[in-house]
């Protein structure tokens, strides 16, 4: 039981790694984004290497899943990266998210993609 819920506790709590490939910052994301994960986010986006860059690519590990306050995060973070002239674009997501996605209209502001190569290549 215990183990159970520690896998719950380590897959609620995001991870959030940042790699850079030419002029994009690429978030690997990885566990649950919800309002506690606002933090995480806003000081992965403060990393001066992030700054310097004209693109944004949010790239979720398919077992990730995103609350609806963690879409508000995403639509923060996106105002933040068109105040700065950045682009922003997400991989990766469940089916599940993507619907969501769809569904409030995300998708009209922010380029959701399959695969990382997929919105790389869009950019």
């Amino acid at each position: 039981m215990d183990a159970v819920l520690e896998e719950e506790n380590v897959r609620a709590q995001p991870q959030i790694s940042i790699r850079h490939e030419s002029d994009v910052a690429i978030f690997d994301i990885t566990g649950y984004l919800t309002n506690e994960s606002e933090e995480a986010i806003n000081d992965a986006y403060a990393d001066d290497e992030v700054q310097k860059v004209t693109k944004l690519l949010l790239n979720f590990d398919r077992q990730s899943f995103i609350t609806s306050s963690g879409f508000g995060t995403i639509i923060k973070l996106l105002w933040k990266t068109r105040d700065k002239g950045q682009e922003m674009r997400i991989a990766h997501p469940a089916t599940q998210v993507r619907t969501i996605f769809n569904t409030i209209g995300l998708t009209q502001s922010i380029g959701v993609y399959a695969s990382e190569a997929e919105a790389l290549e869009d950019f």
